[in-house]
């Protein structure tokens, strides 16, 4: 148990240095000489070419979840200056917020929302980079908002859910429960999905709402806390519940990755697996970052393993993209890989700018990705 309790504590430790919260103590921060030790690249396996097509700046977001949102064929990037760019290649609009942002981007087909340092939330028109308008939030905010369904959904930092009218940002209904003593911080976006929005927790449980409420429906346990630490117990549910098919699958730390029926609630099959950044799946795979940042592909229908990519410890891979036949992950060197996947060979990679990448790369169109990095760099990668 001991043992266990300090492998933990480790990977917990590296979490949060990648969120910029461990600082001043090299002792405990595995980014410094001291720390755990980086893998080195591991080596390419019939190599595929992983080029950058286009590539722009935005404002550093050091330590900040700023991430893309694409739209058709074009990204919405912010940088944490206060820059919000609608890009493809080229600049259609940029919009520029005096304050600097600490969370974004969310956006449907009209509107883009951002959260600025002074804890606003600002709504700019997907047309031409307007600003609509502004709630104070008062709140500590790192989650891009939900934009679904005539509503703007921010998650706080605390985890409250505060949802605000599209059309105007004036607050409609604030959902709020009962956590655990310690969680991650990471950036847990939300998820609409028909008439609902689907949240994960810390706790390891996935929280199904109604949004003209906010009222639960009903909830998902992904996995129970267990252990004696608080360190031992933390079981947050990480990144984003995929829905799809009429099923919800998730993710938690020191947890378990689950699927379940979204009509019933009932389990259709869990798999003992922990992960820091959460998962991808389509209609044959269900791809898991491990917290041991091996690459895991998971029958979609099953859980049981497929394949298994390792050789990348203590990169802090980001959430996985599955792209067709490949799945890309980031790294905090800033490299993409591109993994097979059909059998989760290391084909490709490519570095984008110097800074970690923390969120993960989104698919906008056939084998391209839009990448950002925390140094500002944004660019569009094609795997061929």
């Amino acid at each position: 148990m001991k043992d266990r309790s300090l492998r933990a504590a480790a990977r917990l430790l590296a979490l949060l240095a990648a969120s910029a919260l461990v600082a001043g103590c090299s002792s405990l921060n595995p980014f410094s000489r001291k720390g755990p030790q980086i893998a080195p690249l591991p080596p390419l396996v019939s190599p595929v070419e992983v080029t950058i097509a286009a590539q722009t700046k935005v404002g550093s977001s050091e330590g900040l979840f700023l991430t893309p949102v694409v739209l058709d064929d074009e990204a919405i990037v912010a940088g944490g200056d206060g820059r919000v760019l609608r890009w493809n290649g080229g600049v259609r609009w940029e919009a520029k917020l005096e304050e600097g942002i600490i969370a974004g981007v969310g956006a449907d087909e009209r509107l883009a929302v951002v959260v600025t340092r002074k804890g606003d939330a600002v709504a700019l028109a997907v047309g031409d980079g307007a600003v609509r308008w502004r709630h104070p939030l008062k709140a500590d905010v790192i989650t891009p908002p939900l934009v679904a369904g005539g509503l703007v959904v921010v998650r706080t930092a605390d985890h409250r859910l505060i949802a605000l009218d599209a059309r105007d940002g004036k607050e409609r209904w604030v959902y709020q429960r009962n956590l655990p003593p310690l969680s991650l911080r990471q950036s847990a976006p939300l998820v609409s999905a028909g008439n609902a929005i689907v949240a994960g927790y810390p706790g390891g449980i996935i929280a199904v709402l109604d949004p003209r409420s906010g009222a639960p429906l009903f909830e998902l346990t992904v996995a129970s806390p267990k252990g004696a630490t608080e360190i031992e117990r933390l079981t947050d549910v990480v990144g984003p519940p995929l829905v799809a098919r009429q099923e919800v699958c998730a993710a938690a730390y020191q947890g378990r990755v689950a699927c379940f029926d979204g009509r019933t609630a009932e389990t259709l099959w869990a798999k003992d697996l922990s992960s820091r950044t959460g998962i991808d799946r389509d209609y044959r795979y269900v791809v898991v970052t491990a917290d041991n940042d091996d690459v895991v592909a998971l029958d979609v229908f099953s859980g049981k393993e497929q394949w298994r990519t390792g050789g990348f410890s203590w990169r802090l891979l980001t959430r996985p993209l599955i792209l067709g036949d490949w799945v890309l992950v980031g790294d905090r060197e800033g490299y993409v890989h591109a993994l097979d996947r059909n059998d989760g060979r290391i084909r490709g990679r490519v570095r984008v700018g110097s800074g970690p990448i923390l969120v993960e790369p989104k698919s906008i169109g056939p084998n391209r990705a839009v990448v950002q990095n925390t140094d500002g760099t944004v660019v569009i990668v094609e795997v061929h």
